[in-house]
């Protein structure tokens, strides 16, 4: 299976619905379609068909650039984002009105008490779960455009995740564990690679090694090798240092800041801990699903 890579790009309403009910009737989803007229494209060298194309123009008269990532605008925005669980009386607004931007290569710190909106936060801006309203884009991904495959491939490209308590294969090693998002993807890992991710986070002689015969630091150095395999733009922690000790915990920190500085991989971390929130470029604190400040 060949590399996949992620391609996002914009279609008026009307396009894509009509689009949307073809597939649906030629029981295909778009990505297969698109994926294609695409190897059709590459295959004859030209546009299987007669085109003319009318090309919007800004208000400057100028062509209207294309959408793609630029390395000024944020790594993430978050803009007026609600996420509501339950109707009626149940009603509960987990996140409400959340408004925030992250730089490209930054590392910031999501802090708040018990029920405050963090996890939830995090988990919109990974894609398992869908903001009720407001906008999200993520290295330039809109995430409302996103579904089926595409998100599937957001999630597995641009964002990495890292979690409390490891969620390593049990019976994999931890190179199997790290390898995994890769074989999803239909590629052979080269070792050199992952030897070098398992050098740069010290747990090179723990390869062979299941989850059950390492440590605590150890399982958790291993899903943050994981979260990097597919070199993702994001990098999404909750509370990666929140089952460890303090040594263990301060050691996965330093491991994260080295990461940030040797991929420029833009870090959101999810924490409860003042002194781990003390390491980042920035804090963001939350309360009741809103953002009551950010600062140093």
């Amino acid at each position: 299976m060949a590399d996949t890579t992620l391609v996002n790009f914009r279609l008026d309403q009307d396009t894509k619905r009509s689009m949307e009910g073809v597939c649906r009737d030629l029981g295909m989803s778009m990505t297969t379609a698109f994926t294609l007229f695409a190897k059709k494209v590459n295959r004859e060298r030209r546009i299987p068909f007669d085109v003319s194309l009318d090309v919007p123009r800004s208000t400057h008269g100028s062509p209207v650039a294309s959408h793609g990532i630029n390395r000024a605008d944020p790594a993430i925005i978050v803009d007026g984002v609600v996420r509501v669980y339950g109707e009626g009386n149940a009603e509960r607004r987990a996140l409400d009105g959340a408004s925030f931007t992250v730089r490209r290569g930054e590392f910031v710190a999501i802090t708040g008490a018990s029920g405050s909106g963090k996890s939830t936060l995090l988990h919109v801006l990974a894609g398992v779960d869908a903001a009720t309203s407001g906008r999200v884009v993520v290295d330039g991904l809109d995430l409302s455009t996103l579904s089926g495959d595409a998100l599937a491939l957001y999630r597995r490209h641009t964002v990495g995740l890292v979690y409390q308590f490891h969620n390593l294969v049990p019976f994999l090693t931890a190179r199997d564990n790290v390898e995994l998002p890769l074989r999803f993807d239909g590629v052979n890992p080269g070792r050199t690679a992952i030897d070098e991710l398992l050098e740069m986070l010290d747990i090179a002689d723990c390869g062979s090694s299941l989850p059950s015969e390492l440590s605590g630091g150890q399982q958790q150095r291993v899903a943050i090798a994981r979260a990097l395999a597919s070199e993702p733009a994001v990098v999404l922690a909750d509370e990666p240092t929140g089952s460890l000790d303090r040594s263990n915990g301060k050691r996965v920190l330093e491991l994260l800041l080295r990461v940030r500085e040797h991929f420029d991989t833009t870090i959101l971390l999810v924490t409860h801990d003042e002194e781990v929130a003390s390491a980042a470029d920035r804090t963001i604190r939350m309360s009741d699903g809103r953002i009551v400040s950010e600062g140093v």
